[in-house]
């Protein structure tokens, strides 16, 4: 995950090195106030190394428990290789974030039916796991909603706060890039929420794209062009 820099002796919050992908600060925030016992605590309660339900297989994301100082700011930080994640993954914790804390179970298929229109299969919603409560999910939102509004989605992000069918939808967002291990690709991914005010007909995206020597369509562009589309066409 690549980001900004941070100058010895500059302040910032919590939310500006959020939205900004202030990497040392994270780092910084895992040695000296979670440590690894912790953050391993919180990749478990989100699933990371487990099994996820889908209607096709999907690997499970790979968390490696640090065992010292800089291996744990690696993990919070998000710079290290070890550390896999799905986009359907990262497209939960979004949704468990945007949904109060709840992740649900993910499902391809809604519904099967017959020619004749009966109803032969229906999904049905299923609670996979609650890793944080609803009030930490609700700050979890606002520094995702500093990634939008002055972080580093804020110019793809503009036109959709003209909008005017996007006034009353809150929008939050991270992203992040990371260099293959062992191939030439630039790698770029976000993943986002949009949430109407009342709550019905949200919206979780996630998208990853690879770029060779020139940057192509960014993924950011992308999940705006989603959200523009699913909510203004």
């Amino acid at each position: 995950k690549k980001g900004k820099s941070l100058n010895p002796g500059t302040k910032t919050t919590l939310r500006e090195a959020f939205s900004d992908s202030i990497n040392p600060v994270f780092g910084k925030i895992g040695i000296h106030y979670l440590g690894s016992e912790l953050i391993s605590e919180y990749a478990d309660r989100f699933l990371f190394n487990h099994a996820i339900p889908f209607d096709f297989f999907v690997a499970p994301s790979r968390y490696v428990k640090p065992t010292d100082d800089y291996a744990v700011a690696e993990v919070a930080s998000g710079l290290n290789k070890r550390t896999l994640i799905s986009p359907l993954h990262a497209g939960l914790i979004t949704a468990s974030i945007a949904n109060g804390g709840t992740m649900m179970a993910p499902w391809l298929i809604k519904t099967v039916r017959n020619d004749a229109g009966d109803v032969l299969y229906e999904a049905a919603p299923s609670v996979l796991a609650g890793p944080i409560s609803k009030k930490t999910a609700g700050k979890m939102m606002a520094l995702m909603e500093g990634t939008v509004v002055e972080g580093t989605c804020k110019k793809a992000f503009q036109p959709l706060h003209r909008k005017r069918e996007l006034r009353y939808v809150d929008l939050g967002a991270k992203t992040g890039t990371i260099n293959g291990a062992m191939d030439p690709y630039h790698y770029e991914w976000l993943t986002a929420y949009a949430l109407p005010a009342d709550g019905d007909g949200g919206l979780c995206i996630t998208v990853m794209t690879a770029h060779g020597e020139r940057i192509g369509v960014r993924a950011k562009d992308i999940a705006r062009l989603i959200i523009d589309r699913h909510y203004c066409s």
